[in-house]
């Protein structure tokens, strides 16, 4: 059973199907060849580099909303500790190492002195655990007048 019609099959296209890679020059092709994986490779440098820069910024925001540190209570008491260690280490004539022990206490009462300060908003003492004594004071005058007194005795 055929049918009565003649059936048309679809045009053939010959000379005009799509286009090919013969048609492309050669120095066009080489120009691909070598620009494709460099491309590709910095898009996944860029994609990285967005990527740790999205992360530190969502660090930083999440930081920011988190309470900063210790009790400004805590780094009070332990300013007063550190410091009456530091003048009860400073006078004694017998410790072997005094030196030492004198460095390891300053670079310690500095670093807290540095915390206190970030906290209430005053000039940290300049040149960190070697910074001058007259740094330390402006710097403890400073919480002082803030309502942090370091030179009060320490709680035992």
């Amino acid at each position: 059973m055929r049918p009565a019609w003649p059936i048309l099959a679809p045009p053939c296209y010959g000379h005009c199907a799509a286009p090919t890679i013969d048609d492309v020059s050669p120095a066009i092709e080489w120009v691909i060849v070598l620009l494709l994986p460099t491309a590709l490779g910095g898009a996944i440098i860029g994609g990285l580099r967005v990527a740790r820069w999205s992360s530190g910024r969502w660090q930083a925001r999440r930081y920011q909303l988190e309470p900063h540190g210790e009790p400004i209570e805590r780094l009070g008491a332990s300013l007063r500790r550190l410091r009456a260690e530091l003048d009860a280490t400073e006078i004694r004539s017998d410790l072997p190492a005094k030196n030492v022990r004198l460095r390891a206490l300053r670079g310690a009462y500095v670093d807290v002195l540095s915390a206190a300060c970030e906290r209430l908003e005053v000039a940290p003492p300049h040149g960190g655990d070697r910074a001058p004594w007259a740094e330390i004071y402006r710097a403890e005058a400073g919480l002082r007048q803030r309502g942090l007194d370091v030179r009060q005795p320490a709680a035992r």
